[in-house]
Formats: structure tokens, C-alpha cells, sequence
């Protein structure tokens, strides 16, 4: 649970940006999607795997509001990966290079980050506190959504790319508004966003037999799809230019 919780509210702080966001875009978190990303969800870690694990890093952990997820805090610094820790929820994250691009040497500066030293915040405790109540089936929908935004399927049928770029070079994959909007109460969340990806590819990614969430489905709607886990739903929505 301690996992579900923190994934979905890195979701929260990475899936508003920009003109259509709420205000976790504040935590001005959504620009880390502009890096090469592979995150690999464990029982007790959540790794992200990337060749620039300083820049990530910074975009995670905060020094002082607003940037940053409210209580993640570095624990250690090693030489081939950062640990993280969330004060709030006690959960653990890594970031570290991907294989093989040689580790960073460790002189990483951590004065750019807080470090478990550094306790929660008033303005941090504010700011989870002003997070909307989550239903264990959304944990599980938001947490999954948080996982695989670097998905794609190995035969090419759909991707996320990271909600940047499409890797199948599929022409039409631009346009739209520009941001995004993550927001909800309870089991209902809607997630609006402006050009890539296809709202079908989130959706396919999500309830992919092997690697989607385990027991989600999809349904076509006039407005979009709608991805459900039990009680809770996410509406996909795209908004047009």
C-alpha cells in the first residue's frame, strides 16, 4: 500500500503541467517525462532506470517548494544509484543508470537536494493534505499509470514514449493542446491531456494482458475511454488544438 501511495502521487505531480493542470503542477514535476525513463514497479522499490540519474533526480526530490514531490527525500547516494525515501508513506525509490552507460561517479552534489535529514515541511504537510481522498481500486489504477508511462508493446501496436515522443513515428501523433490535467475524488479520476499519446494507447497499455494492470478493462466512450480496477474509473480524455 505504502507503494501504491507513493506512485500515485508521483502520478499527480507528473501528470499536471502546463495550461490544463491542477495545481500539483506546481510541483513542477511534469518536465522529467522529457527524459529517457524505463521504471521498474517492485514489491518494496519503485526503480527508474535512466542515463541521466542527476537531472532526474532533481525533479523528484525537493529543496524547498515548489519543485519536487512533497516529503521524497534523498537517503543515499552511491555510487551507481540514488535511494530515496518518502517520509510520509515510508516507501523507497531508486534512481540509477541504465546499462551500459557507465554509473556516475558518485560526486553527486546534495546540497541540490534535501536528504532524510531535512523532515517534512509545513508547506509539504499543506500540500498532501490538499490531496484529494484515493480509494484503494484507484491507488491501484493511479500507482499502475504512474509505472508504465514509458510503456510500449513489443509488436508495435501501441506506446506511450514516455508522453513525449512517439516512438512508432506515427505522423499524426502531434497536435493538440499543449499540458496535462490529473484530477479527481474517490474512485472517479479524469486524465486530460493535449498531442501524444492516443488516449487508445493508454488505454491498451493499462489493460495489456500481460503487462497492463492486473483485472483493468476498457471501455470506448463518445468522449474518450475509460479504464476501470474494481470501483474506480480514469476517463482518458484528449484535448483538441
Amino acid at each position: 500500500m505504502a507503494q501504491q501511495r507513493l506512485r500515485a502521487l508521483l502520478a499527480l505531480g507528473i501528470f499536471n503541467g502546463g495550461p490544463l493542470q491542477e495545481w500539483p503542477g506546481l510541483w513542477a514535476m511534469a518536465s522529467v517525462t522529457h527524459y529517457d525513463l524505463i521504471l521498474s514497479p517492485r514489491p518494496d522499490d519503485l526503480v527508474v532506470i535512466t542515463p541521466t540519474p542527476s537531472n532526474v533526480l532533481t525533479y523528484l526530490v525537493p529543496r524547498g517548494m515548489p519543485v519536487g514531490l512533497p516529503g521524497l527525500r534523498l537517503e543515499e547516494a552511491r555510487a551507481d544509484a540514488f535511494q530515496l525515501r518518502h517520509l510520509v508513506t515510508g516507501a523507497r525509490m531508486t534512481v540509477t543508470d541504465r546499462p551500459p552507460v557507465p554509473p556516475f561517479d558518485g560526486d553527486f552534489d546534495e546540497r541540490r537536494v534535501w536528504t532524510v535529514h531535512q523532515g517534512l515541511t509545513m508547506e509539504e504537510r499543506d500540500a498532501l493534505a490538499d490531496v484529494p481522498p484515493m480509494t484503494d481500486d484507484t491507488l491501484v489504477l493511479l500507482s499502475g499509470l504512474m509505472s508504465r508511462i514509458g510503456l510500449g508493446d513489443p509488436q508495435r501496436q501501441w506506446a506511450l514514449g514516455n508522453w513525449f515522443m512517439d516512438p512508432l513515428d506515427r505522423t499524426d501523433a502531434w497536435g493538440g493542446r499543449v499540458g496535462r490535467r490529473l484530477w479527481g475524488r474517490g474512485d472517479w479520476w479524469e486524465l486530460t491531456w493535449g498531442g501524444f499519446p492516443f488516449a487508445e494507447d493508454v488505454a491498451m497499455a493499462l489493460t495489456d494482458p500481460q503487462a497492463g494492470i492486473a483485472d483493468a478493462h476498457a471501455v470506448r466512450g463518445r468522449r474518450g475511454w475509460q479504464v476501470r480496477v474494481g470501483n474506480a474509473v480514469l476517463a482518458l480524455r484528449v484535448e483538441e488544438g
